[in-house]
């Protein structure tokens, strides 16, 4: 899954959907296609009650979609696990995922120097490090938080296979 970046963070608002925004808006601009992935620890309800979608689902389906001009939205009653989100991205040149940080894909982790305080991901699934203060880590490349360009190559080096 070289295409398949995960962005994790030790804690919430280091700033791992800032990155994200970044990286996606750089691979965009050079003609990449991106799908993205977030995992929400909380209860998920993008639902309104009294819309049709919402009177579908009180009714008892588990699968119900929704499609308009420009936009589809897809609601499955059950939590679906990382590797069958994956496969609904499987055309995309880079997916990217936020969150999951105890998965065994490779990272990017984002270290932000007023609220982390260690590397959470193993050496073996670290591609890089983007943070906001130097760091010397053996062998991980440490990358300004704030050079997506950077971040981009490095993640299509590591598409194809360099990194």
């Amino acid at each position: 899954m070289a295409n398949v970046i995960n962005v994790v963070g030790e804690c919430s608002n280091v700033g791992k959907t800032t990155l994200i925004v970044g990286i996606i808006k750089e691979l965009k601009s050079r003609g990449f296609s991106v799908g993205t992935i977030k995992h929400h620890s909380h209860k998920l309800d993008l639902d309104k009650k009294g819309k049709d979608t919402y009177k579908h689902r009180e009714a008892g389906a588990e699968e119900i979609c929704i499609t308009s001009e420009g936009r589809t939205a897809i609601f499955i009653e059950r939590e679906l696990d990382l590797e069958e989100v994956i496969s609904l991205f499987e055309h995309k040149d880079f997916i990217i995922v936020e969150g999951y940080k105890n998965s065994n894909l490779k990272k990017i982790e984002v270290y932000n120097s007023k609220l982390s305080t260690k590397i959470i991901t193993k050496k073996e699934n670290l591609i890089c490090v983007a943070s906001d203060i130097e760091l010397n880590i053996d062998n991980i490349k440490v990358i300004d938080r704030n050079d997506y360009k950077k971040l981009a190559d490095i993640i299509i080096a590591f598409k194809e296979g360099v990194v």
